[in-house]
């Protein structure tokens, strides 16, 4: 057997899941499919007004939540207007059933945590709805992380996501604060879309060490601010190969972070100091790419699956339920 077939076995029969993900729902849909890709953690809102702008969000103080209860209420919309081949998944049963039956599963991510508005309410009413994932900051400082050290609400915002079943992200936290929530929370913790500084940029090794010791994992980013100029699957892998090294392959997950490229989405970007948008895969459709890579290095089977889904798979068990 090539390592092509091989691969390509593999990646039919894995369970694929990307941890964190911005582009629309239903379009996105064919391409998961054409992918071979399970599922996928959509992101309802993000700590920022990409109408208003970058820099003019920073300032912004009133409307987070309201935005953000209408980004949910639009996502439970486009997830059931296309329930003849996707569904709403809340256990990691639900992501395996989906792949039973050829079907998509959507998990539900929020980046920042700005809609909360120095309350729990909201995070638990949004856990009703679905919510299983939460990254505490985004670019600005919040109520959980006001001066780069985790608040008083932030601590019990992380007991919270404990106690109910949410899975803490600590992406793009400041470093102070990436060590604060390591040492209260209860349930592992996750970067949903990171780097190894080792191999370019992002993580130092003593991070992600401490971030494999709550039985956390790290998602391997595919965007070129974090992989370089014009990145390549093979980009993903060197960061895989490092972090497995580190502290084992269990411990690393795919990241991706797609987002749209137009619009609003791009003016986001150039505000931060990016114009040239490149991924390691253009889109879902490109992931098997991943899964050849991976085979071509020479990645035993079990491992590749544990990359490809398995490990958030048990993250997702021991934080809110198989």
């Amino acid at each position: 057997m090539t390592s092509v077939s091989r691969a390509e076995r593999i990646h039919r029969d894995a369970i694929v899941v990307v941890d964190h993900d911005h582009r629309p729902i239903g379009p996105d849909l064919p391409l998961m499919a054409a992918g071979g890709v399970t599922a996928k953690v959509y992101v309802v809102t993000l700590d920022v007004d990409a109408a208003a702008g970058f820099h003019v969000s920073r300032d912004l103080e009133e409307g987070w939540l309201a935005g953000a209860v209408d980004a949910m209420a639009a996502t439970l919309d486009d997830i059931d207007r296309h329930a003849d081949t996707c569904s709403l998944a809340t256990t990691a049963a639900d992501v395996r059933r989906a792949k039973e039956q050829g079907r998509i599963g959507i998990l539900l991510g929020a980046e920042g945590a700005r809609w909360l508005e120095s309350s729990l309410q909201p995070l638990r009413l949004f856990h009703r709805l679905g919510l299983r994932e939460l990254q505490l900051t985004w670019a600005f400082p919040n109520a959980l992380v006001p001066d780069g050290n985790l608040s008083a609400f932030g601590r019990e915002v992380v007991a919270e996501c404990g106690r109910l079943g949410v899975i803490v992200d600590v992406t793009h936290i400041p470093r102070p604060a990436f060590a604060q929530v390591l040492a209260v929370a209860q349930k592992p913790v996750i970067v949903s879309h990171g780097t190894a500084a080792g191999v370019r940029t992002d993580l130092e090794d003593g991070q992600i060490r401490d971030l494999a010791a709550t039985g956390g994992l790290l998602g391997v980013h595919f965007y070129n601010s974090y992989l370089g100029p014009d990145p390549t699957p093979d980009h993903v892998v060197r960061h895989i190969d490092y972090v497995a090294a580190l502290v084992g392959i269990e411990h690393v997950a795919l990241g991706v972070d797609f987002f749209p490229t137009d619009g609003a989405w791009y003016a986001l970007q150039a505000a931060q100091g990016t114009t040239n948008l490149q991924w390691a895969v253009d889109d879902m459709s490109g992931m098997p790419r991943i899964t050849e890579a991976l085979a071509a290095r020479g990645y035993p089977e079990a491992d590749i699956r544990a990359v490809l889904g398995a490990n958030f798979l048990r993250v997702c068990e021991t934080t809110f339920g198989s």
